[in-house]
């Protein structure tokens, strides 16, 4: 398991060093009157991008090995081995009882996230730092073409669930533009809202490209992924969850930034990815001996609405979003001292602060409760660790 985790995160990582070793902008693509006008990129100066580019190649590095040296032989999570499945039919039929079955998916269908510069829709790989609404995934460029969409639960029969909803995010990281290749995945995320029931697919990074397409210009992903009525073409696609899931999707299962809000619903405002609230329940299928735990702190506000995934918080505080400017959402900046206080007690570990503790979610018709050092499925994810690319 260690193993395939690793191998997972080299691979994913490369990509990412690739697009950092890319030479030249990308060209970018305004919309106006629904007509794409390709604008050549803007020549900057040679010395300030060669020496952008040499900090960036040194903090990935740098990260890299933090990430993989967060794996370790004290992570005790690991110690019972996981129980979830190896293939993706395999992982389907342990889902179902709780979720039915995953959705047929068809990328030309999906929502796409539009990317905004001063308000103004933009397509193309283009520089995070200038959008309205970058990723937050601490990479220098956010790409055009992501799509998402979501799906009422049905049985393999085709009976409605309405407990049950289904996120496909198809994941554009066509850094460069040059299109080549598709570079991305294609994720499933299945969710019970009434038991917390949750299941994470994600595709193979080497087979995209028999299902996947882009529009030229605009990098809209398209295309219609394999389905479980055709096995052996569904594994190839899927995989079950490789790693922790939850060392991103901490809170709940549904990670959500002003990326993935720009994805709303045709004719409403409602966002495509549904809000959660902090009594929402949550547990892995399959991920039993995940890392389920949150901090909490009594009488602090960033709590009053929604959990709190720390590590997901150190991921966006990365890519350079800042909290006050953006929480609370109707008065950004006035919980300045929770936000302290929260802070704090995530740099000297819940167990040394006053009214701090862990808590693990409710789940199964269970409440949520605190749980202490006792708690057998700690991982090394779930602390504070000095992260190059944060400190």
């Amino acid at each position: 398991m260690k193993l395939k985790l690793s191998t997972f995160l080299v691979v994913s990582s490369l990509l990412v060093y690739a697009s950092i070793n890319k030479g030249m902008d990308p060209p970018e693509v305004e919309v106006r009157n629904d007509k794409p006008e390709i604008k050549a990129p803007a020549e900057p100066l040679q010395k300030e991008k060669d020496d952008e580019k040499a900090k960036q190649k040194e903090k990935f590095k740098d990260f890299l090995k933090a990430l993989l040296s967060g794996f370790g032989k004290d992570d005790e999570g690991d110690k019972k081995g996981s129980s979830m499945p190896r293939s993706a039919m395999e992982y389907v039929k342990k889902c179902e009882p709780e979720l039915g079955v995953p959705p047929k998916i068809n990328l030309s269908e999906c929502i796409e996230i539009p990317l905004y510069v001063n308000g103004v829709q933009k397509h193309g790989a283009l520089r995070s730092k200038e959008l309205d609404n970058p990723n937050l995934q601490g990479k220098g460029f956010t790409s055009s073409g992501s799509v998402l969409q979501r799906y009422e639960g049905r049985t393999a029969e085709g009976k409605p669930l309405p407990d049950v909803i289904w996120i496909a995010f198809g994941r554009n990281e066509d850094w460069d533009g040059d299109q080549r290749r598709f570079v991305g995945s294609v994720q499933m995320i299945g969710y019970n809202k009434k038991t917390g029931a949750t299941a994470f697919f994600e595709s193979r990074f080497r087979n995209l490209n028999d299902w996947v397409t882009q529009d030229k210009g605009t990098l809209r992903m398209r295309g219609k992924m394999p389905w479980i009525d055709r096995p052996k073409e569904f594994n190839r696609a899927y995989v079950p969850a490789p790693m922790q899931c939850v060392s991103c999707h901490q809170a709940d299962p549904f990670v959500t930034n002003p990326f993935i809000k720009a994805a709303k619903i045709p004719g409403t405002d409602k966002t495509v990815v549904p809000k959660l609230d902090k009594d929402s329940p949550y547990y892995v299928i399959g991920g039993e001996d995940w890392d389920m735990r949150t901090m909490h702190i009594e009488g602090n506000s960033c709590f009053d609405c929604h959990r709190v995934g720390m590590k997901t918080v150190e991921l966006f505080l990365d890519a350079g979003w800042d909290p006050n400017k953006h929480m609370p959402p109707r008065k950004p900046g006035s919980l300045a001292d929770d936000y302290r206080e929260l802070m704090d007690a995530w740099n000297k570990g819940p167990e040394n602060v006053p009214n701090a503790h862990w808590l693990i979610p409710p789940a199964r018709g269970k409440k949520g409760r605190i749980v202490g050092d006792d708690y057998p499925h700690k991982a090394r994810f779930n602390r504070r660790k000095k992260s190059p690319l944060i400190d």
